[in-house]
């Protein structure tokens, strides 16, 4: 929907400027055709032509928003008067452009000003006047789908009136008795002991980037307002793993350069160039290392569900698994030997050094990291059932 509006609103706009003044007169664009006559008698007041295209689309635009007027003030509804004031504005805005041309082409166009300023002042208040009482009857609908017209409503009226005493408190009102809900809740079934700040860790999620106008996510409960949704995290599982560390040997071995050696023939004799010298060759050797691989792995594991509830009727509207798993893995090598003879990777396990494992506090603080992103995409991914 959005692109087409963008798409239909440029293409005015590109017609506007590559059309002449004529062709919008024609197709109806009216006050297009007035702002580009306008610009050409700007430049050369004596164009009858576009003189008399200017008072044709005048005279049309006019009749237009004072055909629109009356046909709304007799309908009689009280919600017309925005719209009666926005025609009057056009109206009015109209007059101040073409009031500006040289009296010459303002006679050639049989232009004769007129007072809007007075309609329009009647329509803005009346139109203010409907915005603040529908707004605050629907506010004492109690309803949140009401709350948020009339939060529209009272915009409306600042729009109008920036100033109006109480407005900004009513609009205030409005946004907060529209707003859906909802509470986070935890729920520790997993008969563990629990790190110091474990819960709060949670409570302290960054809610406000789930936030919308109208959706508030909250883990602190405010007995001000009611809360139509619950999510619960309901810890089942804190599991951490033994200490582990596996051991396993490998030799590794390289041939290498070890000098230089005589070339000898079958008899034993060194062999002979051409010149009479002796054949010199390059001599190897193995060299070998013994290689001690050490890993040392530990986990920590939080699951449970993420449930959420409708809090009028406390039904259970849908469940996730959830979890967070930590896993420290560290490898790194004791060598014995010639370090010469090792590969690159081993030469880097070997220059590590052991490591402490991280505390049980440590591993659960882990994966309780893992498992506040996964809430958090969740409670996202589900915003849409809140509303």
């Amino acid at each position: 929907m959005l692109k087409r509006l963008i798409f239909l609103t440029l293409s005015i706009y590109f017609l506007s400027a590559c059309a002449s003044s004529e062709k919008l007169l024609q197709k109806g664009h009216y006050d297009n055709a007035i702002e580009k006559s306008i610009k050409k008698i700007d430049k050369n007041p004596n164009d009858h032509q576009e003189s008399d295209i200017l008072r044709k689309a005048l005279k049309l635009a006019n009749k237009s928003d004072e055909d629109a007027i009356q046909q709304l003030k007799l309908s009689g509804q009280p919600s017309i008067w925005e719209s009666v004031y926005r025609h009057y504005e056009k109206l009015n805005h109209r007059q101040e452009l073409i009031s500006r041309l040289p009296d010459q082409v303002l006679n050639k166009i049989n232009f004769s000003p007129e007072n809007y300023i007075s309609d329009m002042t009647v329509a803005k208040r009346k139109a203010a006047n409907y915005f603040d009482a529908a707004g605050k009857a629907l506010l004492r609908e109690n309803s949140p789908v009401a709350a948020r017209k009339a939060w529209e409503y009272f915009r409306k009226e600042k729009q109008l009136f920036p100033n109006t005493p109480n407005l900004d408190n009513l609009i205030y009102k409005a946004l907060q008795a529209g707003k859906t809900r909802v509470l986070f809740e935890i729920k520790n079934n997993s008969h563990s002991i629990l790190p110091e700040n474990f819960i709060s860790s949670f409570y302290n999620l960054n809610f406000n980037r789930l936030d919308r106008r109208w959706l508030q996510f909250s883990s602190r409960e405010d007995s001000q307002w009611p809360y139509n949704y619950v999510v619960v995290l309901n810890i089942q599982q804190i599991d951490v793993s033994p200490e582990l560390i596996d051991r396993n040997s490998h030799m590794e071995e390289k041939t290498i350069q070890d000098g230089w050696k005589y070339l000898l023939d079958a008899r034993g004799n060194v062999k002979k160039d051409s010149a009479g010298n002796d054949i010199k060759v390059k001599n190897f050797k193995t060299i070998r290392c013994e290689v001690t691989n050490i890993r040392m792995t530990k986990t920590a594991r939080i699951s449970g569900s993420l449930d959420y509830y409708n809090n009028l009727n406390n039904q259970l509207i849908k469940s996730h698994p959830v979890g967070g798993l930590f896993t420290f893995d560290y490898r790194y090598a004791t060598v014995h030997g010639n370090p010469l003879a090792l590969d690159s990777r081993t030469l880097d396990l070997a220059h590590r050094g052991p490591a402490p494992f991280p505390s049980n506090i440590q591993m659960i603080s882990g994966a309780q990291g893992v498992l506040k992103s996964m809430i958090t995409n969740y409670l996202r991914q589900d915003s849409g059932l809140f509303n």
